[in-house]
């Protein structure tokens, strides 16, 4: 890595521990390149402005995930194996930077409604697989949004729980039961 790409990467470390732990809007630029170790105006070199730095770290993890996900549920067969596929994908990209996937959770709410259309995303990916799924009758036909949010919100919430400290380790620890969750989620009959 050369010096410029160094210099980058430890601005966007910097930032992202900080907008972690204090909020994007209440983290200033000042504190950004303290932590960095470097000027000020340095971070101006690689980013327009400290918004442009957090959408930018936002986007490039949302799509990073969307297409591991892909990646990962496509050879699987069947949903319950997809499920198993996404969980660990999921589970795996988490505990590898934490720093980064709790910046992505927290500030999603932020910066959904600044994905481009077209990039990948994460829940897209989900919503294919079960709408896949209700199609070949694996699963009850239903709100096919409302599936796919249920199915998330297994491993999602928990990941928000961890963020707040209510439970440590990793979440691929959880694997088999989140999927067998997500799975019991989406395979309950209509009444």
């Amino acid at each position: 890595m050369g010096k410029a790409e160094d210099t980058k990467a430890r601005l966007e470390r910097a930032a992202l521990t900080l907008f972690v732990a204090r909020g994007v809007a209440e983290t200033t630029t000042k504190e950004i390149a303290m932590a960095a170790s470097v000027a000020e105006g340095t971070i101006y070199r690689y980013f327009p402005s400290k918004e442009q730095l957090a959408l930018d770290l936002f986007l490039r993890h949302h799509q990073g995930l969307a297409e591991a996900l892909t990646e990962a549920q496509r050879p699987a067969k069947g949903l319950r194996a997809k499920i198993e596929a996404i969980v660990r994908c999921y589970c795996e990209w988490a505990d590898r930077d934490w720093t980064l996937f709790a910046y992505h959770l927290l500030n999603q709410h932020s910066f959904l409604i600044q994905v481009p259309d077209g990039m990948a995303n994460p829940v897209t990916v989900v919503r294919d697989v079960i709408s896949q799924a209700m199609k070949a009758g694996e699963i009850p036909k239903r709100n096919v949004d409302l599936a796919a949010a249920s199915a998330i919100g297994v491993v999602m919430q928990a990941a928000t729980y961890k963020v707040y400290g209510r439970f440590t380790g990793d979440l691929s620890d959880h694997v088999r039961f989140f999927a067998d969750a997500a799975w019991a989620v989406l395979s309950v009959k209509e009444k």
